[in-house]
């Protein structure tokens, strides 16, 4: 199959998937490192196909003050789905002869750092999914930052897309909602460590076993 070929069938593939949110980046824009694996893989891996899924609006309202133990199983059910569906895509892509990467949708191997494998994110970025946001998140155009990611490396040829070019604008609904007060009107100020120290907080008061807070992201709406 030729490029445009390729293409319509990953994007037939994950819409049977039933995920909302999918684009191709070519790996060359990807200007991080692979955490904890070789860099290399950049190279010969050339695309990432980054897609998502939405989080429920019934969800994200029970937050009001703090991640709840119900957003904790819907964030848990959300990884699932999308890890199941890497790994499905994946598999679909090398029985067409080619090489493909599956990741998780959340998994810290740098815990020093906070920093996964792959930025989902950026990959996201550069496939023309949203920017990075005021919040530190990838800002879809219509779903905000009310979506979850996963990430395929492949070597297939596919047609990728390029960067949006856009950025939050006026909207500032997440620094102020913020309870870290993290989030600053230009996005590389960024207070990571504040960030963290209320997920810890939060993570050690509310027995959630996991570093999550979702108030951000109940607040970046987009459209929808």
């Amino acid at each position: 199959m030729g490029i445009d070929k390729n293409t319509e069938f990953i994007e037939a593939y994950l819409k049977g998937q039933d995920v909302d949110v999918f684009g191709v980046g070519d790996m060359s824009f990807y200007d991080k490192e692979l955490v904890a694996l070789d860099n290399s893989l950049k190279e010969r891996l050339t695309f990432g196909i980054s897609f998502g899924l939405v989080l429920s609006k019934g969800i994200l309202e029970t937050l009001t003050d703090g991640p709840t133990l119900i957003y904790l199983h819907h964030y848990r059910q959300l990884n699932y789905r999308l890890d199941m569906a890497a790994y499905l895509l994946s598999r679909e892509i090398e029985r067409k002869g080619f090489v493909a990467m599956p990741f998780a949708a959340s998994q810290l191997v740098d815990w020093k750092d906070q920093r996964a494998h792959i930025s989902h994110k950026k990959v996201g970025e550069i496939a023309g999914v949203g920017w990075i946001g005021r919040n530190n998140l990838l800002v879809h155009p219509v779903f905000g930052a009310q979506v979850r990611y996963n990430t395929v490396l492949t070597d297939m040829p596919l047609d990728a897309g390029k960067p949006l070019g856009k950025d939050c604008g006026q909207c500032r609904a997440c620094i102020s909602a913020c309870p870290a007060g993290a989030i600053r009107e230009e996005k590389e100020n960024f207070d990571h460590q504040g960030c963290y120290l209320m997920l810890n907080k939060f993570k050690k008061e509310r027995n959630l076993g996991h570093h999550i807070c979702g108030i951000c992201i109940r607040a970046c709406r987009g459209e929808r």
